[in-house]
């Protein structure tokens, strides 16, 4: 549905240079057909006049070890493109009208005057948004009928100017969260919009920053697309990135010298740890099987791994089609493994490979006839294979997507529909596709397949990038999930399918399975069964020589 009318926004900014991801915010809004923005509310009160170097080194004496690895983190680690690069806003802002507000303030507080508040009155403004001036009070929290919209980044980590997304990388925190509420009087008690967790960066502050804050400039538009499409009901509706941060954490600061020597030590620990780890080990994907109740490991040459794991029974005998990457060729193909009933297996024998790489052969059965939907990211499709000669022979079917940064997909039938989830990194940029759920649906696996009205449904590096085939037990339906908090393919989040359709999607977790079933295991991240078999896979470190 479209709107009859736009959407009316106001911006309120301290200047108007912005950082990057910012200013895309302000682009998709320009160049939607559902808002625009009706008045930029600018801030009237001076910038402080640059300080000289002396200044800024007796400013922050106390500080300055902090400054010193900030500063030494964004050169190792220049990002592109770079959320925080300065874009100017006037360009895409000539026409629009702008109220200059001098606010009074009180202490961190801003409240505007009775005179400038009647005058964004006058602009019946539905949402506001608020990438400027200090904390807002008084008569300004009423200015739109939607409120004013504001993110908050860290996860309650933060003091005013603080550091979002520092602390989460030198405590080793696994995940970095990001809110976009609306503020209210109380601070920080304003509802909720939407909210989204990342991996945490382990080594690197601007590498973290960059991915989370580049991915959460895609909340504003999602919000007001639900504003239009549903009226305020639409901003009821918060994403199932699940739990909220436990109540009563400190707030942090910049850390004075002596604590950043602290977390340096605990950071170098660590680093230094991975690095030894990397020279006297290599990583390596294995699979496991269970059958009759005894699971057997299938541990792969050095030169290769062995992942993704996706069981067909065809005659009394099981056939195991699996991603097979070579670190000669740094490339993946998909091989097949049978599987007697007595448990005895034969070697990967290749089934499918192209000049790019592919991965996650996701096989399934359909009138008869079986098809593989593998993962082929590189070349930003999602493309269907149809067996000519089971299993060995395969032919492309049809290119079901284009264009996409799509990984693991996974198709479902659950009660008449089709169903495709899949990851995706809707946002242009160095935005890892590990976070963001989507789903389509259509009447049969050809297509054409339409988007979810709530994509993504799910927005959480927890329990959203599919780990194998939906399943069902006693009617209700499961679907394995990725934890790739920790790192790539930490754990696997069994979730409950509580409500999907067109418009409606909500799941829950109910099961985990960590990486504890052996001893040296560091990750596992596909789970399938099928008719007495089950199959994962697992990744551990093996000695180099």
């Amino acid at each position: 549905m479209k709107v009859a009318t736009f959407l009316r926004i106001g911006l309120l900014i301290d200047d108007w240079t912005v950082p990057q991801w910012v200013y895309r915010i302000v682009a998709d809004i320009q160049s939607s057909e559902i808002a625009r923005i009706s008045v930029v509310i600018k801030n009237a009160d001076p910038p402080a006049p640059p300080r000289s170097l002396w200044r800024k080194v007796l400013s922050y004496r106390k500080e300055l070890l902090y400054l010193l690895v900030k500063k030494l983190d964004e050169l190792k680690n220049r990002a592109e493109p770079n959320a925080f690069e300065p874009m100017n806003l006037k360009p895409l802002l000539d026409d629009c009208p702008v109220v200059s507000v001098l606010p009074r303030k009180e202490k961190y507080d801003d409240y505007f005057e009775e005179g400038d508040l009647a005058r964004i009155l006058e602009y019946d403004l539905d949402v506001a948004l608020r990438f400027g001036f200090n904390i807002l009070k008084g008569g300004v929290l009423q200015i739109a009928r939607h409120g004013i919209w504001s993110y908050h980044h860290g996860d309650n980590r933060t003091h005013r100017g603080g550091p979002a997304g520092f602390w989460e990388v030198m405590e080793g925190e696994p995940t970095t969260g990001s809110i976009l509420q609306v503020l209210s009087p109380r601070l920080d008690d304003g509802k909720i919009l939407y909210r989204s967790y990342a991996a945490t960066d382990p080594f690197s502050v601007t590498k973290n920053r960059n991915n989370y804050y580049w991915k959460s400039s895609a909340f504003v538009m999602r919000k007001l697309e639900d504003l239009a499409e549903e009226g305020p009901e639409g901003l009821d509706h918060e994403t199932t990135a699940a739990d909220r941060p436990p109540s009563g954490r400190p707030i942090y600061k910049i850390p004075t010298n002596r604590r950043m020597l602290e977390l340096l030590g605990g950071w170098i620990k660590r680093y230094a740890g991975c690095q030894i780890k990397k020279i006297f080990f290599q990583e390596q994907w294995f699979l496991a099987f269970g059958l009759k109740g005894h699971f057997t490991p299938l541990l792969p040459p050095r030169d290769r791994f062995w992942a993704d794991p996706f069981p067909i029974k065809k005659e009394d005998k099981y056939f195991v089609f699996i991603e097979e990457y070579l670190e000669k060729t740094k490339k993946g193909h998909i091989s097949v493994i049978e599987i007697d009933p007595n448990g005895r297996w034969s070697r990967p024998v290749k089934v499918l490979e192209k000049d790019y790489h592919l991965a996650y052969p996701f096989v399934f059965e359909w009138q008869g006839e079986y098809y593989m939907l593998p993962e082929t990211s590189s070349q930003k499709t999602l493309e269907l294979y149809r067996c000519r000669s089971f299993p060995h022979q395969w032919q492309l079917e049809k290119v079901l997507m284009e264009g996409v940064n799509a990984v693991d997909a996974t198709l479902a039938e659950m009660e008449g529909s089709w169903w495709l989830f899949v990851n995706m990194a809707a946002v242009a940029g160095n935005v890892k596709n590990w976070d963001e759920l989507y789903l389509f649906y259509a009447d049969h696996p050809l297509g054409p397949w339409k988007p979810h009205r709530r994509n993504p449904v799910k927005s959480d590096v927890r329990n959203s990038r599919p780990a194998g085939r939906v399943f069902s037990e006693n009617g209700r339906f499961f679907r394995p999930a990725q934890d790739c908090s920790k790192r790539y393919g930490y754990a696997i989040s069994i979730n409950q399918i509580l409500r999907i359709s067109p418009t409606d999607y909500e799941e829950k977790e109910v099961s985990k399975i960590l990486p504890q079933w052996r001893k040296d295991l560091m990750g596992n991240h596909t789970f399938n069964r099928m008719e007495g078999l089950t199959v994962l896979d697992g990744l551990i470190r093996r000695p180099r020589w």
